[in-house]
């Protein structure tokens, strides 16, 4: 017998189907909801045979190959313990129906099948396109201006400046790592998600995006506001993207530009301190929004 779960991350509902048990962790269950009907349809079973990885994939790398079927439909091939002899966890993605099929091989019938793992499956960053959305490598917290979100290379301080305002203004951090960014018809407005690397902050909550502020370290505080080339070219690199998928990307570049072109992104030059916390709210404040 099958057992059903529900998620709903940034308005879209999953539902996953599966002949065995799915462990939760903590990071879904705020987005445990069984109340709006499945957007996206995921069955999750043993495969009959081992699949095997394809010769001559469309894309791979260290994680998974990219394939099509004989249907057409797109196929990945993630990699298990016995990849090399089979052992892949195969999803295939039948997306004018909206239905995923994740197959996991004989193999893994004595392990434990996470929801983490499932979710990861389901290749989300497409179903998030289809719904004019984008996941940002960025902090995500909710102030008394709005939705800020910090972005930047790994290391550079967004999880630092998101806890500075936390402390110092009573901001609420939504996401440390991986918010959704939705464009809705007024305007662009950031969901929490539960991929929240260290952060381990898992809020299933909106808030309306204020500002993009992409970090630099510095021993003084600036701040400059970036034309819409230079936004773009500074959260690209930030982005989820399937970059062996020239449709996804023309698709996501379309909506990167309404993004830049509507919501305010800045370079911030920073020290990790309450100071770059009252430059920036001043600045703001200011009219920079």
């Amino acid at each position: 017998m099958y057992q059903c779960y529900y998620l709903s991350v940034a308005g879209i509902t999953i539902r996953f189907d599966a002949d065995c048990e799915i462990l939760l962790s903590e990071e879904f269950l705020p987005f445990i909801n069984k109340e709006n009907v499945p957007d996206i349809h995921a069955t999750i079973r043993m495969a009959v045979n081992d699949s095997k990885i394809p010769e001559n994939p469309l894309y791979s790398d260290m994680f998974c190959a990219v394939a099509r079927n004989s249907a057409g439909h797109l196929q990945k091939f993630f990699y298990g313990d016995n990849s090399a002899t089979g052992g892949c966890v195969v999803s295939t993605y039948d997306v004018d129906n909206k239905h995923i099929l994740i197959e996991y091989p004989l193999s893994y019938a004595d392990k434990d099948l996470h929801l983490r793992s499932c979710f990861y499956w389901i290749g989300f960053e497409s179903y998030l396109l289809q719904k004019s959305k984008l996941c940002l490598h960025a902090s995500f917290i909710d102030t008394h201006l709005g939705g800020i979100l910090f972005s930047g290379a790994s290391g550079i301080g967004k999880s630092t400046q998101a806890e500075l305002w936390c402390r110092y203004r009573s901001a609420r951090q939504i996401n440390g790592d991986r918010p959704i960014l939705s464009k809705e018809n007024d305007g662009w407005i950031a969901w929490g998600s539960p991929n929240a690397g260290s952060s381990r902050c898992y809020v299933n909550e909106n808030s309306t995006v204020a500002a993009i502020v992409l970090l630099k370290q510095a021993s003084m505080c600036t701040l400059r506001r970036l034309n819409p080339s230079e936004a773009f070219r500074g959260i690209w690199s930030g982005l989820t993207i399937r970059s062996w998928d020239p449709t996804f990307v023309d698709a996501a570049s379309i909506l990167a530009m309404d993004l830049v072109a509507n919501v305010p992104v800045y370079e911030f030059c920073c020290t990790p301190d309450e100071q770059a916390v009252n430059f920036l709210e001043e600045e703001l404040r200011r009219g920079c929004l």
